[in-house]
């Protein structure tokens, strides 16, 4: 019974033979299936339908316009990005802006100019002031700023009295000149004439004073041009104080100092000092007249000294006397040397005579 269940074994060949038909049935099996599908009906999907089975996706990005496409043309989102954008391309429009408005200026009848004043002037008209500059009214306005140095040269040479002159623009096509002038320093009296003498050493000889109007300021008598420089000079480095003090200026030159002057002062005093160094030590007579009880001449020819004036008058009267005896003492020698020259000169001419005679005598 057992040997009757019990199954034969299978070759190898019996095995790949068993193999190959189940491989067969397997592929004959969907082959049938894939018939079997094909035969089915084919179900047509409308173009609705297959739209609606799409779902809706969200459109990522719109088309662009060309000049938008560059950094400074895209409109910002944010406020931190406008300031941004403006800081980058403002340079540019501020440029753009200057260049078209100046052009318009330029081509405009506002680049030609419509006034001229001037400021200061106290001597000299603003009619003379703009004549002296040479401005024209159809001059244009960077012509005139280009040459303002050289307008302002020209108004300095032209008057005196203009220490400074100094051009400025007003926009549109407006110019003014501040002048200042130079201050009246002192008076030159020449014989009976008398000139203005500006605080630069100048002297107006256009310009004559009339003696009955003249104000308080010092009278210079007998200098000449070189003088009175070196005088101004040396009088505009003193204090107000002092400067109000003066009221007559001479000469009176020793032999050893020839530029020795004399200062009269309203106080009453006479002030004696070397032109060369009236600026060093004049200063020293508001403290020297402090202690003088009587109108008194201060002396500053060698140190400072002060007598009264009767007594400094005195010396220099016997100074003068002495010097008049030397004077006379030495043209008294001189004519003696000169007789006894003329008298030698005789006895010798007498001498001469008689050995004439004596030869003359001798030959005949």
């Amino acid at each position: 019974m057992a040997d009757k269940d019990k199954q034969p074994e299978l070759t190898p060949w019996q095995k790949q033979h068993a193999e190959f038909q189940k491989k067969k049935q397997e592929e004959a099996a969907k082959l049938a299936r894939e018939e079997k599908r094909k035969k089915q009906p084919v179900k047509v999907e409308s173009v609705i339908e297959k739209y609606e089975a799409i779902p809706n996706q969200p459109i990522d990005e719109e088309k662009t316009p060309f000049l938008k496409r560059f950094k400074f043309w895209t409109a910002p989102k944010e406020k931190g990005e406008l300031s941004e954008v403006l800081g980058k391309i403002w340079p540019f429009i501020l440029v753009a802006t200057l260049i078209f408005l100046g052009s318009i200026y330029v081509i405009s009848p506002l680049s030609k100019i419509a006034s001229f004043t001037a400021n200061g002037n106290v001597h000299e008209t603003t009619e003379q002031v703009a004549e002296a500059t040479g401005i024209k009214t159809n001059d244009h306005v960077w012509q005139v700023i280009k040459r303002s140095s050289e307008i302002s040269a020209k108004i300095e040479q032209k008057f005196p009295r203009v220490k400074s002159a100094k051009m400025s623009w007003v926009f549109p096509n407006d110019f003014r000149v501040k002048i200042v002038e130079y201050g009246e320093g002192v008076y030159l009296k020449t014989g009976n004439n008398y000139q203005f003498v500006l605080s630069n050493g100048v002297i107006l000889t256009q310009e004559q004073v009339d003696a009955q109007k003249l104000a308080g300021l010092p009278i210079l008598d007998g200098f000449n041009a070189k003088e009175v420089k070196t005088f101004v000079t040396a009088y505009e480095t003193l204090k107000p104080e002092l400067k109000a003090q003066i009221t007559t200026v001479t000469k009176v030159p020793t032999k050893v100092t020839p530029d020795f002057i004399a200062l009269e002062m309203k106080d009453g005093h006479q002030v004696r000092v070397p032109l060369s160094q009236m600026a060093e030590k004049l200063p020293y007579y508001t403290s020297v007249a402090s202690h003088l009880t009587e109108p008194s001449v201060v002396d500053m020819e060698a140190g400072v000294y002060a007598k009264s004036k009767a007594a400094y008058q005195q010396d220099l009267d016997d100074e003068k006397e002495k010097e008049q005896k030397a004077k006379e003492g030495a043209a008294a020698n001189k004519s003696g040397d000169q007789s006894a020259t003329n008298g030698s000169e005789t006895t010798s001419s007498a001498e001469t005579g008689n050995n004439d005679s004596t030869q003359a005598a001798g030959s005949e």
